[in-house]
């Protein structure tokens, strides 16, 4: 199945705008029709929906776009990609770590103002 850039931005929550930055970056690089309509290809909402991860989780544009050049460079480049997903699950760990600290203090306050106050 083929999509316009609209379909593909509303796929993923995202703004045309989005896209086309992501296009000019070297990230995406969907077909585009004689009269200059991008479509986007299955694949390329594959690498969309990837994109989208990666960026939610803290990626920079510039180690996303480093990524997508790993993977077109081929079965070489294996290692290394290999690496910056274990860098950035690492990232990630670190970020639920800080995140279950927050909502612990979070809860306390919660527990105290119904202790308090008797809430329900």
């Amino acid at each position: 199945m083929n999509y316009t850039i609209r379909q593909a931005a509303e796929k993923f929550g995202l703004e045309p705008p989005t896209l086309r930055y992501y296009e000019k970056e070297g990230i995406l690089s969907p077909r585009k029709t004689e009269t200059g309509i991008r479509i986007y290809s299955e694949e390329d909402m594959d690498q969309l929906e990837m994109v989208c991860c990666l960026k939610a989780t803290g990626m920079s544009i510039k180690d996303i776009r480093r990524y997508f050049d790993l993977c077109a460079q081929g079965d070489s480049t294996v290692e290394e990609r290999l690496e910056i997903f274990n860098q950035q699950r690492l990232h990630i760990l670190k970020q639920i770590e800080t995140l279950q600290k927050n909502l612990a203090k979070i809860d306390c306050k919660i527990a105290w103002y119904k202790g308090k106050h008797h809430i329900k």
